[in-house]
């Protein structure tokens, strides 16, 4: 519960800045070359940039730790369903 918390308060962060638009300079602006095509690195795409790397790495963190950290009760207990009679 508290890593869906986390997330949506991300999410609502990176919605914030996405609507605010510009208003706000907290980063100057920069040109950087990628691919032979200049991208301007504004606060909005750097806080997203930001983001979207957390979000990343908790997807990649639960992965890894329901791939190599879950014992076998742990994977049948959660592959069985309870069913009320």
């Amino acid at each position: 519960m508290k890593a869906r918390l986390f997330l949506i308060l991300i999410f609502a962060t990176l919605l914030v800045v996405l609507l605010t638009n510009g208003s706000s300079d907290l980063i100057p602006a920069k040109e950087i070359l990628v691919f032979d095509k200049k991208i301007t690195l504004n606060t909005e795409l750097t806080i997203s940039l930001i983001v979207l790397s957390v979000l990343l790495g908790v997807f990649f963190i639960g992965v890894i730790e329901r791939l190599f950290f879950t014992t076998g009760k742990e994977k049948k207990r959660s592959s069985k369903t309870t069913s009320f009679s």
